[in-house]
């Protein structure tokens, strides 16, 4: 007899646990991580910035609506994270940016903006019925 994950107590709720830990994690890394500071280095200080994310954003929800996704934990702990990342950026701005001073209501805008549609997205997009 082949035990399965049903049979052993808590089995498929630590497996689900896990699972979501681990998509927490990547999309931490590719829609936070990844997505903030590729588009930081291509607009530096340019109010482009913020079309630029807002555009980021809708493909990063799809990503989490294509994995039934829900952003609740993920989404204070980039809000979180993004001020520590924006923090850091005014007072030792990137090395290959040159001599460029950050501008930090435009940074915070831009990236908080980003974490607000990403999120909304993230829940609205599953309520559209598409088959219909």
């Amino acid at each position: 007899m082949i035990l399965g994950l049903d049979d052993i107590p808590g089995g498929t709720v630590f497996v689900s646990f896990l699972l979501w830990m681990v998509l927490t994690g990547l999309y931490y890394l590719v829609c936070y991580q990844a997505a903030l500071s590729v588009i930081d280095d291509i607009t530096r200080n340019s109010w482009l910035k913020i079309p630029a994310l807002m555009c980021v954003a809708i493909p990063s929800a799809g990503l989490m609506v294509v994995f039934h996704y829900k952003p609740y934990i993920f989404t204070v702990l980039i809000s979180v994270a993004n001020y520590f990342r924006v923090k850091k950026l005014i007072h030792a701005p990137n090395t290959k940016w040159g001599d460029i001073k950050v501008n930090p209501i435009l940074f915070y805008m831009s990236s908080y903006g980003y974490i607000a549609l990403l999120a909304t997205l993230a829940f609205y997009l599953p309520t559209l019925n598409f088959n219909e």
